[in-house]
């Protein structure tokens, strides 16, 4: 039996550190190895996830996306063993999570302390993170950022600058949400600057036919929780 054939959970699980440890492990393999790990943890996942039922993946994919958020808001060893890792567990994940008839949105509003943890978060390492794993991830803030950056501006002008590239870059975001919509993508929405309405047309998508939509407003913390609409069914609180 392959050793990455693990109980679901563990390929994730924030609490536990996983996908740091998981990332750990294939950096001390070899390309040969590390290639053939991803296909061992593609398989297992797979096995895993054709046990479940809809109610219970669907459970999982809430999971998936809220373990990580709180993952990239951590440290993390930033390396192309996680990528691999992300693309072989995450995609996995997501693939068979459409394939199965649902998409999932995650819409979040949150707030960081500074410029600096902005770019080398939410405008760097999120983007690269929630797309190895299959999602589309959209931040008004992040494509402001790269408005002003075809502009000329440098980094140390973000703080000063943004205002004059917002609502550009709101109207862009909308645009990437619709197109999402309409083509049935996985996506991450972050607001890293909420104001009113600025979230309105990607909750207003989030109520349709198999939309998994589940929804951050606290700090990523142990304690925290998200409130989650199932297809077809109320929007309640999740741990």
């Amino acid at each position: 039996m392959s050793e990455w054939n693990l109980p679901l959970i563990d390929y994730w699980d924030q609490t536990q550190d996983a996908i740091t440890r998981h990332t750990l492990r294939l950096i001390d393999l070899g390309e040969p190895e590390r290639l053939a790990a991803c296909g061992q943890i593609r398989d297992a996942v797979r096995q895993r996830l054709a046990a479940l039922t809809d109610s219970q993946l669907l459970q999982a994919a809430v999971s998936v996306v809220d373990d990580l958020y709180k993952f990239v808001n951590d440290d993390v060893l930033v390396a192309p063993a996680l990528f691999a890792y992300l693309d072989a567990f995450g995609r996995t994940f997501t693939e068979t999570v459409r394939a199965r008839g649902y998409i999932i949105h995650y819409i979040v509003e949150n707030q960081f302390l500074s410029a600096d943890f902005l770019r080398r978060g939410p405008f760097e390492l999120f983007p690269r993170v929630f797309k190895a794993a299959g999602f589309v991830y959209i931040c008004p803030q992040h494509l402001a950022w790269q408005l002003m950056q075809a502009d000329g501006v440098a980094a140390s002008g973000y703080a000063e600058g943004v205002a004059r590239y917002i609502d550009e870059a709101r109207i862009l975001a909308n645009r990437v949400v619709d197109t999402c919509h309409r083509t049935g993508q996985h996506y991450v929405f972050l607001d890293a600057d909420y104001e009113a309405g600025s979230l309105d047309v990607a909750l207003q998508g989030s109520t349709g036919q198999g939309i998994l939509s589940v929804f951050r407003n606290d700090a990523p913390i142990p304690g925290s929780t998200v409130s989650v609409s199932f297809p077809s069914q109320q929007r309640q609180s999740a741990g």
